[in-house]
């Protein structure tokens, strides 16, 4: 127990970080509610139990654990081992005050067993240390940069250890009855210090060092608040408020026709979860490594969007609260966040494929960011690249991208004897073609093969023809919430004219948009996929296939089916039920699949920074020497066929939709 005046002391030291503390912390809290009202407060038990899920197992840390990379594991002990030291520092302030309270409080056993814990945490924690400065600053993955903010927390965590140690070593060597049997560690540095001469002052020495621990301890506390390190206090609720809506669905703008902005360009514009998420990010890199944009040589960098935004959000801070004081913030003329901190370039490159947030540990939301600065510059800048502008207007005149004659969306059927709902609207199920499956002439044939696999199973199905207009999805991960909006409204009218239940989508940026994202206006209706369904019906044995496809396979998972939807087992499942097939899984597959380049409106646009995502991938599928390259979706078809021309591969390799490989496979009854 310590004297008076070393009370006293602590008493001040307490008071001066709880001061320091709190005045940072409330300056933190006031930014994110510069951020625009959100409702994160829905499901707690949902919440709480993603949040233990996440953080007990430490998967936050360790999900991305690979051979090449084991990381995660690192923290995983720092985390365990620092969490130990965190809890023993509230028996040592305690025990400082008054020492009946300290662990031999609960018995013998206890005291033993409590500093053996924490001297293994300590070599633990030391361990973890090291092998951290190694990797930043002698192995230096590309996804890590070093810094000297990083390099002080480790030094500083270093010493805390050593401190820890001593100051056990000293109390060991000062008291006539050892306070604890069990602190190897402490045992070991109190044998030192004897040896060192030092008997005589370790009982001064105990006080100081201890007073130092104590110091670096409540200073660190406080640090934190200041670096990069705020992660440590900030992933935690950020996890709590992940969102709980579909995964990926990008959010309405509220009173459309009545809003007067649209999209963010200034920080203000953003929720305040969008702002909790920077202060989140533990800068560990793993989005930028697995970002399709990135690794292709493109301006893009996910880490560094949310890094700028962190940094401009702290620079202008004191600005910002200001103006929200004197009630004229959001007056700017200019836009302070699109081009001043986060590029046109940055914001175009972006495919929404997602892979940033499957990896990001704390639950981070990237691609909304960016799309809400797309919304910002195409609604209120009419400012995109100039092919979409003929995009746009193909959709507007006559539903599908390409501006073909909407008279002609039900012409691949002709033949089929395929009805529309309007000539019969009692069927079991829609099935929807969507853009590409009715004027694409590749994938029209996908459109053939999936009439065929219905009509071999029986199933009573309809198409809408003509009445059928785009989903919108490209319109939307673009920018043009406006566009997609006036479509979402006039298919969920159609489909409630019909009252549709349920409907069929080959496409998966059709089935995300239908099933995800038309609720949000309404829509009541179950989506499935074409893999959902086929894989169904072989289940039920309503298919029958032949076998014999003595071909090597490898299957190329949709960002959209995959990440998005988490639909990964069912077309490898329906390969395997075509016998002699060989599937090869390429090096970067299901939820680490690398983008085919299409998505977030991509398809439409030229690809003119950096290296082609598509022939990045292609040359991925490539080395594993197939026959035949399997997908799920009209966009990852096109950009593998135009991957393998650039190859010169497109007569050795072949390009198939999942239901192609099962029309071809269909025994005729």
């Amino acid at each position: 127990m310590l004297p008076i005046a070393g009370k006293i002391f602590l008493l001040i030291l307490i008071a001066l970080t709880v001061y320091f503390f709190v005045q940072r912390a409330k300056y933190l809290i006031d930014l994110l509610k510069l951020g625009t009202p959100e409702d994160r407060f829905d499901n707690p038990k949902e919440r709480w139990k993603y949040v233990l899920g996440q953080v007990l197992p430490q998967r936050c840390a360790t999900k991305n654990v690979t051979k090449k990379d084991l990381a995660g594991v690192g923290h995983l002990l720092l985390f365990y081992g620092f969490s130990v030291y965190v809890i023993s520092y509230g028996f040592h302030i305690t025990e400082a005050f008054y020492d009946k309270l300290s662990p031999a409080l609960f018995g013998v056993a206890f005291n033993n067993f409590f500093y053996l814990l924490l001297d293994t945490a300590g070599l633990v924690v030391i361990a973890s240390l090291l092998w951290a400065f190694i990797r930043r600053y002698i192995v230096k993955p590309d996804r890590l940069e070093p810094s000297m903010d990083a390099g002080i927390i480790l030094v500083v965590v270093f010493c805390l250890m050593i401190m820890s140690f001593s100051v056990e070593g000293f109390r060991l060597l000062a008291e006539e009855t050892p306070f604890t049997d069990w602190a190897y560690m402490g045992n070991a540095f109190s044998q030192v210090f004897a040896n060192m001469g030092l008997q005589e002052s370790s009982h001064t020495l105990f006080y100081v060092f201890w007073y130092l621990h104590m110091i670096v301890v409540l200073g660190f506390g406080i640090y934190i608040l200041y670096s990069k390190h705020l992660h440590v206090l900030a992933a935690h609720p950020n996890l709590y408020f992940h969102s709980t809506k579909p995964k990926g669905s990008l959010e309405p703008i509220e009173n459309m026709e009545e809003a007067e902005r649209f999209g963010a360009s200034d920080i203000t514009h953003y929720s305040w979860k969008h702002l909790l998420d920077l202060y989140a990010c533990t800068e560990c890199g793993w989005c930028n490594e697995n970002c399709p944009a990135n690794v292709s040589g493109k301006p893009l960098k996910p880490k560094d969007v949310i890094h700028n935004m962190k940094e401009h959000l702290l620079a202008t801070g004191k600005d910002l609260l200001a103006k929200k004081a004197e009630e004229t913030q959001g007056d700017e003329e200019e836009p302070t966040l699109v081009r001043a901190v986060v590029t046109e370039d940055e914001i175009w490159d972006c495919t929404n494929c997602m892979a940033c947030m499957e990896v990001c540990p704390v639950a981070i939301e990237h691609v909304s960011k960016i799309d809400e600065m797309r919304r910002y510059l195409v609604l209120m800048e009419s400012n995109f690249p100039a092919e979409v502008q003929t995009v746009f207007k193909g959709m507007e005149t006559n539903s599908n991208p390409w501006g073909i004659g909407m008279s002609t969306r039900a012409d691949w059927a002709k033949d089929l004897g395929v009805k529309t709902l309007a000539e019969d609207s009692e069927v079991d199920i829609l099935f929807y073609v969507g853009c590409s499956g009715a004027f694409d002439d590749r994938y029209k044939k996908v459109s053939v093969a999936m009439v065929k696999i219905l009509q071999a199973a029986g199933v009573k199905f309809g198409i809408l023809g003509t009445e059928e207009g785009c989903c919108g999805d490209s319109a939307r991960r673009i920018g043009n919430e406006y566009l997609y909006w006036m479509m979402a409204q006039q298919n969920i009218e159609v489909f409630n004219g019909y009252n549709v239940k349920k409907i069929l989508a080959t496409c998966p940026h059709g089935y995300n948009t239908l099933k995800n994202e038309y609720p949000q206006f309404g829509g009541d209706f179950e989506v499935v996929h074409h893999t959902e369904f086929i894989l169904d019906l072989i289940k039920n044995g309503r298919l029958k296939l032949k076998g014999g496809l003595a071909k090597t396979i490898t299957y190329h998972d949709s960002c959209f089916l995959g990440r998005y939807n988490t639909i990964y087992d069912q077309p490898r499942e329906i390969l395997g039920a075509i016998s002699n097939t060989n599937l090869v899984e390429m090096e970067r597959n299901r939820r680490f699949s690398f983008c085919c380049g299409a998505g977030g409106g991509r398809m439409w646009m030229e690809e003119d920074r950096g290296d082609k995502i598509n022939e990045v991938r292609t040359e991925e599928a490539l080395s594993k020497n197939p026959d035949m390259i399997a997908t799920a979706c009209p966009f990852c078809m096109t950009m593998f066929e135009d991957g393998l021309k650039a190859k010169n591969a497109e007569d050795k390799v072949k390009v198939l939709d999942i239901a192609e490989f099962v029309a071809n496979q269909l025994i005729d009854n």
